[in-house]
């Protein structure tokens, strides 16, 4: 075999080759490209996924947070309601007067225990009852009170308080739920 031969031998083995690795290199390239492609689908459902999941959490949280401040708001309205019902009931106190007051009283005086009363703090327009109740008793206007009596004995030991306001007291617990129920139908 000659030069000329032998260069064109290696000349057509070397383009045999280049074209062996240039098809090698386009399908090694090809072949990162799908991978790359496949993992970059991969990522991108497991990034939707993850902000889909960091989407829910956050409505949750979102709504939790709008949920707790409709609490504190209904609470708040419900508290300043109840004080203003409460100042509403203290008011009309006075009106229990106008009802068969005197029987009132009296059933009131009844709930005493017997004792040696010294003192009976009374509202003012009462004064006369308390004197006829209690006749060994010191009368004491208190325009504070707008029905009832706070009584002493035993040099202010003994102390009983059974005014319209304390039955108020106790009884607002209890009558508070049934206002906001009637409230409640109303509305």
């Amino acid at each position: 075999m000659g030069a000329t031969e032998l260069i064109e031998a290696l000349r057509s083995e070397g383009e045999k080759k280049a074209l062996a690795i240039r098809r090698e290199t386009e399908a090694e390239i090809a072949r990162l490209r799908a991978e790359s492609s496949a993992r970059l689908g991969r990522l991108r459902q497991e990034y939707g996924r993850e902000q889909l999941a960091a989407s829910a959490l956050a409505e949750r949280a979102i709504l939790a947070e709008a949920e707790r401040k409709v609490l504190l708001i209904r609470l708040a309205a419900e508290n300043k309601l109840a004080e203003r019902l409460h100042a509403l009931a203290r008011s009309s106190l006075p009106l229990l007067r106008s009802r068969d007051y005197d029987r009132t009283f009296s059933l009131l005086a009844a709930e005493l225990p017997a004792s040696a009363w010294e003192t009976v703090r009374v509202n003012p327009a009462d004064s006369e009852r308390a004197a006829t109740q209690f006749p060994a008793a010191e009368v004491i206007a208190d325009s504070s009170i707008s029905g009832g009596m706070e009584i002493a004995a035993a040099g202010g030991r003994l102390r009983i308080v059974n005014t319209l306001e304390r039955r108020l007291e106790r009884g607002w617990p209890e009558l508070l739920p049934v206002l906001f129920r009637e409230i409640g139908k109303e509305g």
